[in-house]
């Protein structure tokens, strides 16, 4: 799976929950980032998606 567009999401999912199950919201939001570029292969038409996203997560600082 090395080399593909999905690599950096799955790698970072592994960090998303805490020991007791919570959803981190640092390493969740990462995560989402690593999302922006792979919505970017399916063209024009996920650019509404990709901008949403990408606006929520700028929403959150960190």
């Amino acid at each position: 799976m090395a080399g593909t567009v999905f690599t950096p999401s799955l790698q970072g999912m592994k960090h998303v929950k805490s020991e007791s199950g919570v959803i981190l919201t640092k390493p969740f939001l990462e995560v989402c980032k690593h999302i922006l570029p792979v919505l970017d292969k399916f063209g024009s038409a996920m650019s509404i998606a990709k901008n949403d996203i990408g606006g929520k997560i700028t929403l959150f600082p960190i």
